[in-house]
């Protein structure tokens, strides 16, 4: 029999992973286009839950660790807070303190998909509504998503680019549309050129952007594996019975190689 610990971790590293992995699903096949466009909301939401829910999984693991394999008070985790930012820089101190070779360090570009994610967990998320009841204080989530996509599309090779600009005339220009008008998934009003530019342009770039979250998570698997490590060491000293699952086994995606997941359409369990 499992103790009550062991199978709260185990549905705790369920409910962390299909998050995660759906969230990478709907950023992987979202689009600005109509059919499309309402993944962006729903990758955003299960992205968030997850980081959220990854990060305080290591925090009290840690706290674990520290305080003679105590969990912390329901206080004492709602203190760690919903800022993903703060999360994530609460748990890059902790390989240091372990004396492990991992780091959790972010390049620009996945420093702005944190951030973005930061942000639709704290209230972008409830942009559409607050807007909705003149009460809007923070940003739209779609607009900061834009942003990313578009880091990630200058990051194509330049040939890739000019092919899809050069694909986008050819397409306007026989469909008669060059002087139409596209709203955007943001609001803004855009030419049709740029619009089908942009569409073919995000299909290109949504796989490198699934890889950028990728390697945000890929250090968690490493210092999750240390934490149980430790956890169930400790656990044996003192002849206790285990309460922790190895909890890095739910996210061996975490460790895909950049090859595979480039060319990875759908991301589901087993899959």
């Amino acid at each position: 029999m499992f103790t009550q610990n062991f199978r709260l971790f185990t549905q705790e590293g369920h409910l962390t992973m299909s998050s995660l992995l759906g969230g990478l699903n709907s950023i992987r096949n979202a689009n600005v286009d109509d059919n499309r466009r309402g993944l962006f909301y729903s990758g955003l939401f299960e992205l968030a839950t997850g980081f959220e829910r990854l990060m305080k999984v290591v925090l009290i693991l840690d706290h674990q660790l520290k305080n003679d394999l105590k969990n912390p008070t329901n206080k004492e985790l709602k203190a760690f807070g919903h800022n993903i930012k703060e999360l994530f820089e609460k748990c890059s101190e902790l390989p240091q303190a372990y004396g492990l070779r991992t780091e959790l360090k972010l390049n620009d570009k996945q420093r702005k998909i944190l951030l973005t994610l930061t942000e639709f967990a704290k209230g972008s998320r409830y942009y559409n509504l607050d807007v909705l009841t003149n009460h809007n204080k923070n940003e739209n989530p779609i607009s900061l998503w834009l942003s990313v996509i578009d880091d990630h599309i200058w990051s194509l090779r330049s040939d890739v680019r000019t092919k899809l600009q050069s694909d986008a005339i050819q397409v306007i220009d026989r469909s008669g549309m060059a002087g139409s008008w596209q709203q955007n998934v943001d609001g803004e009003w855009v030419t049709m050129l740029d619009f089908y530019y942009l569409m073919s342009a995000t299909e290109k770039a949504n796989p490198h952007i699934v890889w950028s979250v990728i390697e945000i998570l890929r250090p968690f698997h490493g210092l999750l594996w240390h934490q149980c490590d430790e956890l169930h060491e400790r656990y044996a000293s003192q002849g206790k019975e285990n309460e922790v699952p190895h909890m890095f086994e739910f996210f061996p995606f975490f460790l895909i190689p950049k090859s595979s997941a480039l060319r990875k359409k759908q991301w589901a369990w087993g899959k």
